[in-house]
């Protein structure tokens, strides 16, 4: 839905969304927020649209505490452009991550034909130690 990547607010949703709720609800998000046609490009590792199910759904069970906070966005005609941080608690291990992430919004429908991501992440008060490269 275009709430979702209109404003800074309706994609600040999104990312709660995301990442928030049990792992059975993944797909409902998924279909309100992308085109069946959806891929998603994680730190270089293309994702189809069944992947990123698979993957919001796992990542939905073994993550709570999640709070991203959006600092950045912008919407041009069909491109899109977010940066966020937050905290998120992984298997009980408190993280903080950095995402920057840009985009194509179906024009019809408001929803994204595709998301490219690169994403850091480690423990809070640390160095990230994860998609660093």
């Amino acid at each position: 839905m275009a709430e979702y990547t209109s404003t800074t607010e309706g994609f600040q949703r999104a990312m709660k969304w995301s990442l928030t709720g049990p792992p059975n609800e993944a797909k409902d998000y998924v279909e309100a927020t992308v085109m069946p046609t959806f891929y998603h490009v994680m730190n270089s590792q293309k994702l189809s649209y069944d992947t990123y199910i698979k993957g919001i759904e796992e990542w939905r069970g073994k993550t709570s505490d999640y709070e991203p906070q959006v600092h950045e966005f912008l919407r041009d005609g069909d491109k899109l452009a977010g940066r966020m941080t937050g905290t998120i608690t992984i298997e009980g291990s408190a993280t903080f991550f950095e995402s920057f992430m840009f985009g194509k919004v179906d024009s019809e429908t408001g929803k994204l034909e595709w998301l490219v991501e690169r994403s850091v992440w480690g423990p809070i008060g640390g160095q990230a130690e994860y998609g660093v490269n």
